[in-house]
């Protein structure tokens, strides 16, 4: 996840701003994003409800419009019914086919007054206007006063009259004109019922005003600006609020293709009683349009709803949202500054502090009250600057200190010289007078002195080290005449000329074995000198036929601590050596196995040979 976030952040070059914009940007993004899932989801699933509600609301008055349009269709159902069952009616269409025109005559005129009188024998809808189409009746046409009643040849080749399903008894025909205005059609097939073989004899239609069923959707639309209409099965709106509207087909309509195309069968629409709903944009403005199909009918009710009257709720609730996502950003703002400025005014004061410190001002002290990890950190800074304030003031002493020695070395350098030039005239005096031994001593204490000083150089060739000692002992031969005798064993001479040790490391540890080893036994002592390599290291073995010592005590003096005043120039050289090359290198004592009795002292070197590896061994060695 830390990976992911990284790559993310080096994406968005977000590491390239401050870290108090940066906490700005992560704050806002850690309020508003889920501030804004949440807001999102709310809306969404609001939206949702809302959208049901709407639709249940909108299928709900569908059902009231389908009930009321059932109810008034049975209505006129039941008003055929009572003109069917009336007594008069049925003898005189169940009776036989007059063979006179007076009878005839006397037929017609009777069937009219009946229709005529329809609404006084108490069947509701005085505004029914009823129509007897009468089978086999040719003279109907040419003594025909009534405006009822007709032979059925008048209608026997209309697309209405065909329609009829031949085992319909109640039929809906549909949107009709009569006397120039819209009726709605109802017809129903009669028999002579008071016959004994029943047999068809005529047509009863019944045409109903339009604009008795024109309050029917005004009554049910789902919001103010919202239109309901209802369409026959050829898509021509048959009752509509809108007079203007009525008679219209609307099949060629795009709306109308989407409801066909979703329907699965033109014509038709959707043989199942479900809602369906739609968004289309009509003359300009963003319309729901939803739609169910009567199945009795085969008629389609289509409602019309704008959608901003629908979404006024969730387009409110938009709204709340929006300022809540406002309010929630402007306070995340102001809690993302405070936050920030909380966190980054400490670190502008640390890196002003740091400022001060790169020139060279150590006197800077950062206050800070609170009790956070800040002010441990600056506790700590604080008394680090204390630190190195006393370190470059050390260091100041030191440094004057040191200038001083180098001075006093360089006056001291007249010794050396003065020195020397006494020892040679010394020399030349015992070789006027013949006495090679003084010549000889004289000899040997200024070459060791030579190596000695080694011109200040403490890092010096092994030959160089090895000739020091050896001058020693040659001076140490003179004292002890007979009782000291010592061996320089052969070395190879590439380890002289080349190797590089420190300098005066031999000399304290023949000084120690001829003292404590030698001067302390009877008869003749005898050191020897041996200088070895093996894997990169330079041996240099001191061995001593003395009294002896033990050599654990010697060794656990070397690495004490606080060892006191005991073997302090021997302490002296290890410490040295190691402080050159490490604390793997040094002087170790062992008991000289080879001799029988003394003691054995090793000198333990890196094989170096040039300055420069010497440099970085200590530079190593001090990092580590």
């Amino acid at each position: 996840m830390k990976k992911l976030f990284d790559s993310l952040s080096r994406t968005l070059f977000l590491y390239n701003f401050s870290i108090r914009s940066r906490l700005i940007l992560y704050f806002l993004f850690l309020v508003l994003l889920p501030t804004t899932i949440i807001s999102v989801t709310v809306y969404n699933k609001s939206a949702d409800i809302i959208t049901r509600n709407v639709n249940t609301s909108i299928e709900n008055n569908f059902n009231l419009v389908q009930d009321n349009l059932a109810q008034r269709f049975e209505a006129a159902d039941h008003s055929m019914i009572a003109l069917y069952l009336n007594s008069e009616f049925a003898d005189l269409i169940s009776s036989n086919r007059p063979t006179d025109s007076s009878g005839i005559m006397n037929e017609l005129a009777a069937l009219n007054k009946i229709l005529e009188n329809f609404p006084a024998n108490g069947t509701p809808g005085n505004s029914f206007v009823p129509m007897l189409y009468m089978l086999n009746r040719p003279e109907y046409t040419q003594y025909n006063f009534s405006r009822r009643v007709f032979n059925i040849d008048l209608i026997s080749l209309k697309p209405w009259y065909l329609g009829i399903p031949a085992r319909s008894d109640f039929t809906v025909v549909g949107l009709s004109s009569l006397d120039s205005r819209f009726t709605l059609k109802f017809a129903k097939r009669l028999f002579g019922i008071r016959h004994a073989q029943l047999p068809y004899v005529g047509l009863l239609t019944i045409d109903i005003p339009v604009s008795e069923f024109s309050t029917l959707p005004e009554h049910y639309k789902p919001t103010p600006g919202s239109s309901v209409y209802i369409a026959d099965a050829t898509g021509t709106i048959a009752i509509s609020p809108e007079p203007a509207l009525i008679g219209q087909n609307i099949s060629s309509q795009q709306y109308y293709s989407k409801m066909s195309s979703l329907a699965g069968s033109p014509g038709s629409l959707d043989g199942s009683a479900r809602l369906h709903s739609f968004r289309q944009i009509i003359n300009g403005e963003n319309m729901l349009v939803s739609y169910r199909t009567i199945e009795d009918t085969g008629w389609t009710i289509l409602s019309f709803s704008p959608v901003r009257e629908l979404n006024g709720e969730l387009a409110s609730f938009r709204r709340v949202m929006y300022i809540v996502i406002t309010i929630c950003m402007l306070v995340s703002f102001m809690m993302a500054l405070l936050l920030s400025e909380n966190i980054s005014a400490p670190i502008r004061k640390f890196i002003q502090s740091m400022s001060h410190a790169e020139s060279g001002n150590f006197n800077i002290t950062i206050r800070y009250r609170r009790k956070d990890e800040f002010s441990y950190l600056f506790n700590r800074y604080n008394k680090l600057l204390q630190q190195i304030k006393a370190l470059i003031d050390k260091l100041y002493v030191t440094e004057l200190r040191k200038k001083e020695a180098e001075l006093q070395t360089l006056q001291a350098q007249i010794n050396p010289h003065f020195l020397y030039n006494t020892l040679d005239s010394i020399n030349w005096i015992a070789i006027n007078h013949d006495i090679p031994e003084i010549s000889s001593m004289v000899t040997s204490l200024s070459d060791f002195f030579r190596y000695s000083l080694s011109k200040g150089r403490n890092i010096i060739p092994l030959r160089d080290e090895l000739r020091q000692v050896e001058s020693y002992l040659q001076i140490q031969q003179f004292r002890f005449q007979d009782r000291l005798e010592y061996e320089l064993e052969e070395t190879d001479p590439y380890l002289l000329e080349q190797c590089l040790v420190v300098k005066l490391t031999l000399q304290p540890l023949v000084e120690n074995a001829l003292i404590h080893g030698i001067q302390q036994r009877r008869g003749t002592g005898r050191i020897r000198i041996r200088v070895e390599t093996l894997h990169e290291i330079l041996s240099i073995s001191v061995f001593d036929d003395g009294v002896g010592a033990d050599p654990e005590q010697l060794n656990h003096l070397l690495a004490a601590q606080q060892p006191g005043n005991q073997s302090y120039g021997i302490r002296n050289v290890h410490n040295r050596i190691q402080q050159f090359f490490g604390e793997s290198y040094g002087i170790r004592y062992y008991a000289n196995t080879e001799d029988g009795c003394g003691l054995l002292a090793v000198i333990r070197f890196p094989v170096i040979t040039t300055w420069d590896e010497v440099s970085e061994d200590v530079n190593d060695d001090r990092s580590g």
